[in-house]
Order: structure tokens, then C-alpha cells, then sequence
């Protein structure tokens, strides 16, 4: 298992970079659609593993804008949370074209702030993970995935081109929370009762991220210069 544990330590960032820099290379084909923003979220997501892999591991104590976060990294996280959910939130609200899911979505993206504001009351924003929070966003990240699908479903080959981008981006998403969810319940359950945290759960947890990246790759790779926009009706 030493082995496959080498392989996931040292995989998953690399995946990282590669997706920002296809998404980078490929923003021509999506940047006037709800994804424009994708490859800022993908560099987002790069410089904070990089921040959070830095503070944990290295003596930054003489860098100022670090000392803060050497100890307790987890404000980078918390923040990055909150960010990350919104944007997936504005992208699917925006993609749905059935205005019941569009109003299902908004919604729950109302519950999800009052969520991470009142999670501020039970654990600290600055030293603690925002689980509550973190669990309400994933909840309804699966749940958007499943509402696009359903859609899909419904509109048949209609769209179809406009549908192979965001369908392999709502795979990855939906695999790494329905995996990741009872991994996040689990150790928020050890660390309220001191439990050593099972070896395995890492190991899963890296598998995951390189599941959502790879996704998230083809994803880009499938783009065309077509993807979401809405063809023209013929007047006679």
C-alpha cells in the first residue's frame, strides 16, 4: 500500500496544474458561457492546496502574511469553501433552463449562506473546519448534478451538444462528494471523540481528487466552439 499511497501523495496536485492549464488552452470554446470563471476557480483551488500544503509543512514563521496560518490553516479552507460552492451553484442555476430547478437551486443557495453564517456560532471561522457549512454545500452540489441530469433526461438529444463539457465537470463533482461526505462526517465524528483517523480515509480521499480533476479534464477536453450556445429558430 506504500506504493499506491506514493503514487496518490504526488498525483493529485499535478492534476491541478494540468487542469488549469487545459482549461487555460480551452477557455476560446466556453468563455462566454456560465463557466467563464472556471479557470480562475481551477487557479484558486491551485494556490490554496499550495498555501495550505506550505503553512502545514514548512517554517514560514519570518513571512508575515503566513504566521497567522501555521499553526491553523483552517481559514484558508473555510474561505475557499464558500467560494468554490457559490460559483458551482451560479453555474448550474444558470445552465438549468426548467424554472422549478432553477428556484430549487436559488433556494438552496440561500439555506447554504444562512448555513455557513450560522455555522460561524458553533465553531470558529478562523480555528476550526465549517462542517455544518461543508456539508450543507456538498449536499447541494450532488443535489444540482441531479437536477442537470434530470433535465438532460427530459430534453433528450435536443441539446446535446451543449451538454458533453458540464456533463463529465457534474460526474467528477458528484463522485468526489458522494465519496467524500461520509469520509467529512467520519472525522469530524473522530475528532469530537479523539479517535485516531483510519489510514484508509486518506487514501480514499486522495482517490477522489484525482477522480474530480480527471473528470474535470475531459470535461475541457470535450469542449467545442458550440458548447452552450443556443441555436438559432429559422423565421419563414
Amino acid at each position: 500500500m506504500e506504493f499506491l499511497d506514493n503514487i496518490l501523495e504526488n498525483l493529485y496536485r499535478p492534476l491541478y496544474a494540468i487542469a488549469v492549464f487545459i482549461a487555460l488552452v480551452k477557455y476560446p470554446k466556453y468563455y462566454n458561457t456560465p463557466l467563464t470563471l472556471f479557470p480562475v476557480i481551477l487557479m484558486y483551488t491551485l494556490l490554496t492546496e499550495s498555501l495550505g500544503y506550505i503553512t502545514k509543512n514548512y517554517d514560514v514563521y519570518d513571512i508575515s502574511i503566513f504566521s497567522a496560518f501555521t499553526e491553523r490553516n483552517v481559514i484558508i479552507y473555510n474561505i475557499y469553501n464558500i467560494i468554490f460552492f457559490s460559483f458551482f451553484y451560479f453555474v448550474y442555476w444558470s445552465y438549468l433552463k426548467n424554472p422549478k430547478y432553477k428556484r430549487q437551486v436559488l433556494y438552496g443557495s440561500v439555506i447554504f449562506l444562512i448555513v455557513s453564517i450560522g455555522n460561524i456560532f458553533f465553531q470558529s471561522f478562523i480555528l476550526e473546519p465549517q462542517v455544518y457549512s461543508y456539508l450543507a454545500g456538498s449536499v447541494l452540489i450532488l443535489y444540482c448534478t441531479i437536477l442537470l441530469f434530470l433535465e438532460r433526461k427530459r430534453l433528450g438529444g435536443i441539446y446535446g451538444y451543449k451538454f458533453s463539457g458540464i456533463k463529465w465537470i457534474s460526474i467528477g463533482l458528484f463522485i468526489f462528494y458522494a465519496g467524500y461526505l461520509p469520509i467529512k462526517i467520519s472525522r469530524f465524528y473522530n475528532h469530537l471523540f479523539q479517535i485516531n483517523e483510519y489510514i484508509h480515509l486518506r487514501r480514499i480521499h486522495l482517490f477522489l481528487i484525482c477522480i474530480l480533476y480527471i473528470c474535470f479534464i475531459i470535461g475541457l477536453l470535450k469542449m467545442s466552439r458550440r458548447f452552450w450556445i443556443t441555436p438559432k429558430r429559422r423565421s419563414y
